[in-house]
C-alpha cells in the first residue's frame, strides 16, 4: 500500500517522521477490519439487521509489520470465534517482498537516497544482512512452492498471455528482464494466475520454458489464447498449444495501427473502422466490414494501412468461435495488463531491482494475492459453457 498524501503545510509525507505514516496507516487498516467484520456479520455496530449472522464480542491485539514499521491493530471477534481476516495474509506477502527488495538495495550499496531514507527512516529499524536472509528464505520457500503447484486435475480452456519490462541489477550492470505472465481460466469460469517468470528477454526460448513449465505440472485442455502478436511467444505456443485458436490483443493491434497512418483524420478514420469490425456480430459480417475498411483506406490514399489490415487483421478475429457472453473478456490481454500496472506501482519506488530473485519474488506475492481476490468471483459467466477443440476448429 501507498498513499501518496500531503501534510497541512504542503509538504510531502515523505518528509514527516515514521510515527505519522505508522498513525495514519493504522487508521486506514483498522477502518478495513472493520469494513470485513461488518460484512461478515451482516450487520454494523448497534444496527438491527435481518441479515444478521453472528455477534460481537470484543477485540484482540495484533501487531502488523509493515514498510512504515510495526503497528497495532484491534482484531474483532465474534462470539463463535469464526471471524478470521483476510487482510493480514494479502497485505503482509507483497509488503514483505516489497521491503525486502529495498533493504537488499539499501545493504548492496546501490540504493539512491530516496531509497535509504525509506528503508532507514520508514522502515522504523535498520536491519541486517543476516535478517534479510532470513526473511528472504521463509518468503521465498512460500512463494516457491506456488510456483511449482500441480495444475492437474483442473481444466483451463482459455490462456490470456503477456510480458513487460523491469530493470535489474547484473553483474555491475543495470539489464532490462522480461516478467512472463500467463493467466488461466478454468471450466468454471474463474480466473488464476498460472504462474510467473523472469526472463533476459521475450524470446522464443523464454516462452518455451515457460510453457514447457506448464505443461509439465498438468496444464491441459488449452482451448485459446489470447496474447500479442511477439513471433517468438507466437512459436513458442505453436509448438505446446498447436490446436488452440490464437487471438492477437485488439489493444495492442489499435497501438500498432497508429504507424501506418500520417494524419489525425485516417487515424481516427482507421481506429473506428477497427472498432466496428469488432462490434459485429458474426466473422462472417466481420470480414465484410473489413473489406470495406481496406477499401475506404486506399480511397483515402492509405496504401501502407491498408495493406497491413489486409494482411494481420485475421489475427484480431479469432474470438469469434467464443460464446458471445465470453468474447468482450477475452479480445485482449488487459487482464494481464492490471496486474503489469500494479507491479510497475511498487517498482517506481525500487526502479532498479538489486537481482532478479528480488523481482521474482514481488511478482509472485502479487500474483498469489491477486489469486485469492479472484476466488471471490467469477471471470465468466457460468451459463455459458466453454466450447472443445472441435467446436473452436469450425468457423463462426
Amino acid at each position: 500500500m501507498t498513499f501518496p498524501l500531503e501534510g497541512k503545510s504542503g509538504n510531502s509525507l515523505e518528509q514527516a517522521p515514521p510515527d505519522v505514516f505508522r498513525s495514519m496507516l493504522a487508521q486506514m487498516i483498522q477502518a478495513a477490519l472493520q469494513a470485513e467484520f461488518d460484512r461478515f456479520l451482516g450487520a454494523g455496530r448497534w444496527e438491527r439487521s435481518g441479515e444478521r449472522r453472528g455477534w460481537r464480542n470484543g477485540t484482540k491485539r495484533r501487531r502488523l509489520h509493515t514498510r512504515v514499521g510495526t503497528i497495532e491493530l484491534r482484531v474483532p471477534k465474534d462470539r463463535e470465534g469464526r471471524f478470521q481476516p483476510s487482510l493480514f495474509e494479502r497485505y503482509q506477502r507483497s509488503e514483505k517482498a516489497f521491503v525486502l527488495a529495498l533493504v537488499e538495495m539499501y545493504i548492496q550499496g546501490v540504493s539512491t537516497r530516496k531509497v535509504q531514507k525509506v528503508v532507514e527512516q520508514l522502515c522504523g529499524v535498520l536491519v541486517s544482512a543476516s535478517q534479510v536472509s532470513a526473511l528472504t528464505k521463509r518468503l521465498d520457500t512460500e512463494l516457491e512452492a506456488w510456483r511449482r503447484r500441480s495444475l492437474a486435475g483442473r481444466t483451463y480452456p482459455y490462456l490470456i498471455v503477456d510480458a513487460h519490462q523491469e530493470k535489474v541489477r547484473r553483474e555491475g550492470r543495470v539489464l532490462p528482464t522480461a516478467v512472463l505472465s500467463v493467466i488461466g481460466i478454468s471450466e468454471d469460469g474463474y480466473r488464476e494466475h498460472l504462474g510467473v517468470w523472469t526472463g533476459h528477454s521475450e524470446s522464443r526460448e523464454s516462452w518455451v520454458q515457460v510453457f514447457r513449465d506448464l505443461t509439465q505440472r498438468g496444464l491441459e485442455g488449452v482451448v485459446y489464447v489470447v496474447s500479442d502478436e511477439h513471433m517468438g511467444l507466437v512459436q513458442a505456443l505453436g509448438l505446446y498449444f498447436p490446436e488452440a485458436a490464437h487471438q492477437r490483443c485488439q489493444v495492442h493491434y489499435l497501438r500498432n495501427a497508429h504507424a501506418y497512418v500520417s494524419t489525425d483524420a485516417l487515424r481516427s478514420e482507421l481506429l473506428t473502422g477497427l472498432r466496428d469490425v469488432w462490434a459485429a456480430p458474426t466473422r462472417k459480417e466481420a470480414r465484410s466490414r473489413v473489406t470495406r475498411l481496406i477499401d475506404t483506406l486506399r480511397e483515402r490514399k492509405a496504401p501502407s494501412a491498408a495493406d497491413w489490415l489486409e494482411e494481420t487483421v485475421d489475427q484480431t478475429l479469432a474470438f469469434f468461435v467464443l460464446p458471445e457472453a465470453h468474447r468482450k473478456r477475452l479480445k485482449s490481454t488487459n487482464s494481464v495488463e492490471h496486474d503489469h500496472a500494479e507491479i510497475r506501482r511498487r517498482t517506481r519506488v525500487v526502479r532498479i531491482f538489486p537481482n532478479e530473485a528480488s523481482l521474482l519474488r514481488l511478482i509472485s506475492a502479487l500474483a498469489v494475492e491477486r489469486n485469492e481476490k479472484w476466488m471471490e468471483r467469477r471471470y465468466l459467466k457460468r451459463s455459458e459453457a466453454t466450447r472443445s477443440e472441435a467446436e473452436l476448429r469450425q468457423p463462426a
